[in-house]
């Protein structure tokens, strides 16, 4: 039992090679799948939630917590299928979305970039030169919302357990290299593992719901305590403590609140 995300470029064949995964171990195969539900959930427009996962925030945006807040949602979503394992998630931020799990095996799928421009010229119906500027656009909004949210370029291969260019490689010789590496012992699913993961379930499903009174708070779980971070002043933290208990208290598998106030000057 094992979780896997298929992080892809753009027309690089990684949704195809998620799909014949998933069939060979007999997975749930997710990627938009995971909006429809946030968006149901959080009663939000899909297509708010799917420039948010691919956009960065303009400099305007920065300021409100908009798109923070719906990724934030999106990663609750994401960490509900997590917990019940046996997933293969194919999309451009899972490994991010789904760190600090341990048993995640976290794949990067490429193309050549002549791969990429032949088929999006095709799905597109572009001349090349426009296909290229399409695909340069597509990656450095990608790479400019990776290093807005999480610090990291998304092409850094140290980010990722196994690399694989569809090129050199077929897309069978894909499947089987992760097939193989899904299957050592580092991947499976454990007691501890399960903990992480339902621990981080509860700390991301309480963080969508506190971040519509203090967008800028983040949360961690420990014994079933809630402890919210957030920048306050020190004189608050009881009136926050008693705000927050208001709000989470009745949510599943709370069982008490504590603030952690770091004081700003």
């Amino acid at each position: 039992m094992s979780i896997i995300t298929i992080s892809r470029g753009s027309f690089s064949h990684g949704k195809e090679v998620a799909e014949r995964v998933a069939r060979e171990l007999n997975y749930e195969c997710i990627s938009r799948e995971v909006l429809l539900a946030a968006s149901e959930q959080f009663n939000i427009p899909e297509i708010a939630l799917l420039r948010a996962i691919k956009n960065p925030p303009s400099f305007i945006g920065r300021f409100t917590h908009g798109k923070e807040k719906y990724v934030s949602e999106i990663r609750s979503v994401l960490l509900e299928y997590a917990a019940r394992d046996n997933v293969v998630y194919h999309g451009f931020a899972g490994h991010f979305l789904l760190e600090g799990i341990p048993n995640v095996l976290k794949v990067r799928i490429c193309a050549d970039r002549e791969e990429r421009v032949r088929i999006l010229m095709g799905s597109e119906n572009v001349p090349r030169e426009q296909a290229l500027k399409m695909l340069e656009d597509i990656d450095n909004g990608r790479k400019k919302w990776a290093i807005h949210f999480y610090g990291k370029d998304p092409w850094d291969l140290n980010l990722y357990d196994l690399g694989l260019v569809i090129s050199t490689l077929s897309m069978a010789d894909a499947v089987n290299n992760i097939l193989f590496t899904v299957r050592l012992p580092a991947f499976q699913t454990t007691p501890e593992s399960r903990k992480i993961v339902e621990n981080l379930a509860l700390a991301a499903r309480v963080k969508a719901k506190v971040m519509n009174y203090f967008p800028d708070a983040d949360v961690s779980v420990e014994d079933h305590t809630i402890i919210v971070h957030i920048k306050r002043s020190l004189m608050q933290e009881e009136a926050l403590t008693e705000d927050l208990r208001a709000i989470v208290m009745e949510m599943p598998g709370v069982e008490d609140v504590r603030v952690d106030v770091i004081p700003f000057y």
